[in-house]
């Protein structure tokens, strides 16, 4: 069993994989920044006892966050719990991609294995969209280099920057009152309209489409520099809200950044 672990600003996403392409469980936590290996070790058990399993089943761990001040710290619990040192990711391993950017060492890993992933499902020119805290647009080139791409505020931050910047808006307490963590963003929905008839319609339809706007028109331009067709698949805590939205991604696989994890593992595993 490989464990694989994401660990993001606004959560943390893991994944148990066997032999297929799907893990076979995964699970999204908040992320803890004040958090303490005792803490990171029971909530572990506790799910890992879901699936009947146990840290010595693990045969290989992967770990990649971009929260830097808990890289460490789950790094020494997850090798204290499993009894071998997780593989924690880094810019400078093989990714199966060539990185054509100014400054590898500053783009961050969720990206990067984000785009490993798209990279093994096509053979030309592709983009992940990760709809998280910041929604990224990662990008391929059909020559499997990595091109760099766009970052913009996620849906979620977008809609808190509107709640604190118009609080005389009272309604958006109800529209976006579930949008505080991963597992709630359920309760987003479209508008039946672009035009909406009151308050509540009018904030939906401004944000949900409007943000299916901004994906669509940095996905045109993005198919325009590269100049090829261009495979889109997004994935994130918010993907699947954007996603159905818009006929400019293909399709969304909320495993994505774990497959990407997981193959940055097989490129690697056993390498000093």
């Amino acid at each position: 069993m490989l464990l694989t672990i994401d660990i993001g600003n606004s959560s943390v996403f893991l994944g148990v994989f066997g032999e297929e392409e799907a893990p076979i469980a995964s699970w999204r936590l908040p992320t803890d920044r004040q958090s303490r290996p005792e803490r990171i070790s029971r909530s572990l058990c506790q799910l890992w006892r879901q699936i009947g399993l146990r840290g010595q089943d693990f045969e290989g761990a992967a770990l990649c966050c971009v929260v830097a001040p808990l890289t460490e710290l789950w790094r020494g619990t997850l090798e204290e719990m499993l009894g071998f040192e997780p593989l924690v990711l880094h810019q400078r391993m093989d990714l199966g991609l060539t990185l054509d950017v100014r400054n590898p060492d500053q783009v961050g890993m969720d990206r990067l294995v984000d785009a490993a992933a798209v990279r093994e499902r096509t053979t030309g020119a592709a983009v992940a969209v990760d709809f998280g805290t910041a929604t990224t647009f990662n990008v391929v080139d059909e020559d499997g280099r990595f091109r760099g791409g766009a970052i913009a505020p996620g849906l979620a931050t977008a809609a808190e920057s509107l709640r604190v910047g118009a609080p005389g808006l009272a309604e958006l307490a109800d529209v976006f009152g579930k949008l505080s963590s991963a597992s709630d963003v359920v309760e987003l929905r479209p508008p039946s309209s672009a035009i909406g008839r009151d308050t509540d319609e009018a904030l939906r339809s401004g944000t949900v489409f409007g943000y299916a706007g901004l994906v669509e028109g940095l996905l045109t331009r993005i198919g325009h520099e590269l100049e090829s067709p261009v495979r889109v698949i997004s994935t994130g805590g918010l993907g699947h809200v954007i996603t159905p939205l818009t006929g400019s991604i293909d399709y969304y696989d909320p495993w994505l950044t774990l497959a990407g994890i997981r193959k940055v593992h097989r490129l690697n595993a056993g390498c000093g």
